[in-house]
């Protein structure tokens, strides 16, 4: 990790919670320590008043579209590295991106691509002093081996604790409190769960959370 001693401040720039959240999370995972603030819109983020070391944002923001999204941070943070994690990027923003100096990841990329662009953008900035070794490794310490049936998409670590603490009966306040992070942040994981793990409510999402982690714990047996 890097040999900073100040906490390094990271914008997210982005308005869809779960997008965010998974950023956040595998920021979380490559950083020892940092502080993550995340902004829904451009207005929220000209009212940060510090230079964040690193940018990442979203091209389609509620106010702010495309080339102007790029021109708006270029003009607002000038200095530190950015990136871009959008679903689309034609040919003109592309140039527009590379003349700005961002990076460029597409939101449909795989965990592998998304990590590597990520560790590029934090060794530019300075928090990693280089990039963790062997992409797949950090993936798969990202990534539990707890899939739901016919599923490819396995379950986060942070996301198996979450199950396992709801599959005792706490509420997502509880668990919020246990894992010192927010409400609304464990609501994000469990909607995000429920889509992995094809549950249509909390009953459904912790029987087959269970069922899987029992079929990975003989597998690994």
């Amino acid at each position: 990790m890097g040999s900073q001693t100040e906490i390094p401040t990271i914008l997210i720039a982005e308005d869809h919670p779960m997008i965010s959240i998974m950023l956040a999370d595998m920021i979380d995972h490559l950083v020892t320590r940092s502080e993550i603030v995340v902004v829904e819109n451009m207005e929220k983020a000209r009212a940060i008043q510090a230079q964040p070391d690193l940018i990442i944002a979203d091209l389609d923001l509620p106010d702010s579209k495309g080339v102007n999204t790029i021109n708006n941070f270029a003009a607002l943070f000038p200095q530190c590295p950015k990136l871009i994690c959008s679903g689309v990027l034609d040919r003109n923003l592309a140039i527009e991106a590379e003349r700005a100096g961002y990076f460029y990841v597409n939101k449909a990329s795989t965990y592998p691509e998304l990590l590597r662009a990520l560790q590029n953008l934090l060794t530019k900035a300075g928090v990693l002093n280089e990039a963790p070794k062997g992409v797949e490794k950090v993936t798969s310490e990202y990534h539990s081996n707890i899939y739901a049936p016919g599923s490819d998409k396995p379950l986060t670590w942070k996301q198996v604790e979450i199950m396992r603490k709801t599959a005792e009966g706490l509420s997502a306040k509880e668990v919020a409190r246990e894992m010192d992070i927010s409400p609304d942040t464990v609501r994000g994981h469990i909607k995000e769960i429920f889509l992995r793990l094809g549950a249509k409510n909390k009953g459904q999402a912790v029987d087959i959370f269970i069922r899987a982690e029992r079929k990975a714990r003989l597998l690994d047996s």
